[in-house]
């Protein structure tokens, strides 16, 4: 991982972890390497502990089908507002829960990144993988949909035993503030779609 995830002073910026991983799924896995890191914000959100139906991560894509900027629904328009992040125009943000998503075991993480990630369009166009006409998202199982990545997900489980991918992901929440000062990340509402004026 690169050091500038993790500061002198004893701060960790969990987004910038979180992409430098990202960054080695993408390089070791056929499946994932259309996806431009540089065009993918990784945000930190919040959810209950132990509350039913909590969420450990989550892809928004900021484009709608194909890609396009604009969509009609009801006879209007609807844009989803630019989203830029050091001075390129991200096509999807990644959410991982605090406190639940950081408390799975470590390879549980890697389990939801991989999942996330492969939601995303192999087209890298700002929409996502559609799977099916009426189940969009994962088509005929969650399951299925899961057994598309699962022998590159154990590979790079594999690969990261052991290393400094392992160490940061094998860290709970309390372990992360016990170790650093200040555990901090990018948090950001959700974008909406908005009406395009006329």
């Amino acid at each position: 991982m690169p050091k500038s995830s993790v500061q002198p002073d004893g701060e960790i910026n969990l987004s910038q972890a979180l992409t430098a991983v990202i960054s080695e799924i993408v390089r070791s896995s056929a499946s994932l390497a259309h996806i431009d890191v540089g065009r993918l914000l990784v945000c930190v959100g919040s959810n209950k502990k132990n509350g039913r139906g909590g969420l450990y991560g989550k892809l928004i894509p900021l484009r709608f089908e194909n890609g396009s900027e604009f969509q009609k629904y009801r006879g209007r328009y609807y844009t989803i507002p630019r989203i830029t992040h050091n001075g390129m125009h991200c096509l999807y943000i990644i959410y991982f829960y605090m406190p639940r998503f950081f408390d799975l075991p470590w390879d549980e993480k890697l389990r939801v990144m991989f999942h996330e990630l492969y939601h995303i369009s192999p087209m890298f166009d700002g929409d996502i993988r559609r799977m099916g006409a009426v189940r969009v998202a994962h088509g005929r199982s969650k399951k299925h949909f899961d057994s598309l990545y699962a022998a590159e997900l154990e590979q790079f489980i594999t690969l990261v035993r052991g290393t400094a991918v392992h160490d940061f992901l094998a860290m709970d929440v309390k372990s992360l503030f016990r170790r650093y000062k200040r555990v901090n990340g990018i948090r950001m509402k959700s974008p909406k779609p908005v009406i395009l004026s006329t």
